[in-house]
């Protein structure tokens, strides 16, 4: 599976969005992933979509080429793979309260969807009187 990582997305400098299909639909394995990647040296952005089945990740190019960036995803990719990472707790559990992609309609969706109403009702009634 590590050998069809490939880049979606690369204009922008010191930024590049690769395609890693060992991550999609598996939450512990992304965050596996980006925990192993936020270790090297350089790379301080990782950010996994389990959806989509990438990752975009932010590098300091002084320290990195594109071309090492890959080869960091590839190896660590192939660790993951063939089971020499070992999953902790810490990869099981990511940081609750990010938005989950399917979880579009929260309450703060709703929350906010309300006030807008209700201020348009209020906004309505001053126009009215004035």
């Amino acid at each position: 599976m590590p050998e069809t990582i490939a880049i979606v997305h690369n204009k922008v400098p010191a930024r590049i969005r690769i395609r890693v299909p060992l991550i999609r639909n598996k939450r512990t394995l992304a965050e596996l992933l980006k925990q192993n990647l936020l270790q090297a040296k350089g790379i301080y952005h990782a950010e996994p979509n389990i959806v989509t089945g990438t990752f975009l990740i932010k590098y300091h190019p002084a320290l990195h080429t594109e071309t090492e960036v890959i080869e960091q995803v590839r190896a660590t990719a192939r660790n993951i793979s063939a089971g020499t990472v070992e999953i902790t707790a810490k990869h099981k559990n990511p940081k609750l309260g990010k938005m989950q992609p399917q979880a579009f309609f929260t309450r703060e969706l709703i929350v906010s969807i309300g006030g807008n109403v209700i201020a348009g009702l209020i906004l309505a009634a001053l126009i009215a009187r004035g």
